[in-house]
């Protein structure tokens, strides 16, 4: 399943579980309370062998994973486990587990931004982008939010 599936099935999650309120009270990014960010803890030397980067551009954001090679096997493991979460939730599975970065991405789906991705040999490469301005602001507030935390992580 490619990251656009992934992306539509998020969306649909999404709309089943999304309440402002709820979002507020989340961490940002929360491996042990998110069902999906779960997926990437059970190889517990993957997280150390990852990198992420989110870089504004024209139209939205591009997001960079890039895996160590000797992690890989365990990165595309994970991702599958994240495809059939979703795939489950699409077919009425309620009680999913959302830290506020899956939340997030899932409202930027549902306000219509387009989603693109690439897997490459090296981790994946995720466009988000629109046309619409407001919906490029919050594709942009995401990604400054995503730099955020993960200048927090690298700090501790």
């Amino acid at each position: 399943m490619n990251g656009c599936k992934i992306g539509t099935l998020v969306l649909m999650a999404f709309i089943v579980l999304y309440s402002p309120a709820m979002a507020q009270d989340k961490p940002w990014i929360d491996m042990e309370n998110c069902d999906f960010c779960e997926c990437l803890t059970e190889d517990s030397h993957l997280m150390d062998h990852m990198s992420w980067e989110h870089h504004d551009i024209t139209n939205g954001l591009l997001s960079l994973t890039i895996v160590d090679p000797e992690y890989r096997n365990s990165y595309t493991k994970a991702q599958k486990k994240m495809e059939q979460i979703a795939m489950d939730l699409s077919s009425g599975k309620t009680g999913l587990k959302m830290c506020q970065h899956c939340l997030t991405f899932g409202k930027l789906m549902m306000l219509g931004a387009k989603l693109e991705s690439v897997h490459t040999g090296a981790g994946d490469i995720i466009l988000i982008t629109s046309d619409n301005k407001e919906v490029l602001k919050s594709i942009q507030k995401y990604g400054q939010r995503c730099r955020e935390e993960l200048a927090k992580e690298e700090s501790k």
